[in-house]
């Protein structure tokens, strides 16, 4: 009886044992099992970090906004210094090159940052603030700009910012009922006469006056079929409509758009209108 006893106060010894033994192994050293119910909950509710990717947009004049400092590789290829050469004469498919050398350019001065805040508010009074192009594009020069040392934007003068807002009203209609996709650019506004005359414009040009523009559509690079409809529909517009708009429109072999509303005519290689593609139209 008394071997029984002692055979089962042992068992009971050695589960107490046991059962402290795993206790002591699931709870850390002084803490409850309450304490852990509290951190496991705090641990779960805990907001977990999410890399986003950065994103860089524009303001209202065109300056560059970048949420974050940091570049990624493709972006720093497509960057090069403010005044350096580039391809496709000086402008960029991609967000960024063509931005970056405005912001440059643009904040070389205040006195030059106040000039173009007061013509993009002039232009925008009399064609409202839709209607207005990025000024990146609007104050382009000639392409050949690198060339002939000159810089990558001009500001007009202010006597001939009017010359402008019939051009541009006529370009935004010319979007508008589709005659162009609305990706259209400008690459070309003002020249001085100096720099018109080492681009190669007639002694004549609109551009001096800046009363034209010259525009592309990037994405019709390449497309002969592209740029040969919508040749077609810039004839059938100007045949039309293009008398009350004193519309003047060249096209050009390249695939080079001029607009001007300084007068009714129409013209393409060698500056005639027996070279023009609208001449299909008489």
């Amino acid at each position: 009886m008394k071997s029984t006893i002692k055979y089962s106060l042992g068992i009971i010894a050695s589960l107490a044992l046991l059962s402290t033994s795993c206790t002591t192994t699931a709870e850390p050293s002084g803490t409850s099992i309450n304490e852990q119910r509290k951190i496991r909950a705090v641990n779960n509710n805990r907001p977990q970090k999410v890399v986003t990717r950065q994103t860089a947009k524009t303001d209202s004049l065109g300056n560059l906004i970048r949420e974050s400092d940091r570049l990624t590789i493709e972006q720093n290829t497509r960057i090069r210094p403010f005044g350096g050469a580039s391809s496709n004469h000086g402008h960029s498919h991609t967000f960024g090159e063509t931005n970056y050398n405005y912001v440059q350019w643009l904040n070389m001065s205040s006195y030059r940052s106040n000039e173009v805040a007061q013509y993009k508010r002039y232009l925008a009074n009399y064609l409202g603030e839709q209607a207005v192009p990025p000024f990146e594009q609007l104050l382009t020069t000639a392409r050949s700009w690198d060339r002939c040392g000159y810089e990558q934007y001009q500001l007009p003068p202010r006597e001939l910012w009017s010359n402008m807002v019939s051009t541009l009203r006529l370009y935004d209609d010319l979007k508008k009922q589709g005659v162009l996709p609305p990706t259209a650019e400008i690459r070309s506004t003002y020249r001085s006469p100096s720099l018109n005359a080492c681009a190669g414009g007639a002694a004549s040009s609109k551009h001096m006056s800046n009363g034209a523009i010259d525009i592309w559509v990037p994405e019709y690079e390449g497309q002969p079929w592209y740029i040969d409809s919508m040749k077609e529909r810039l004839c059938q517009f100007w045949a039309t409509q293009g008398e009350k708009y004193n519309f003047g429109l060249g096209l050009y072999a390249t695939g080079a758009i001029h607009l001007d509303t300084q007068g009714y005519r129409y013209w393409g290689a060698n500056n005639t209108d027996s070279g023009s593609y609208c001449r299909y139209l008489n």
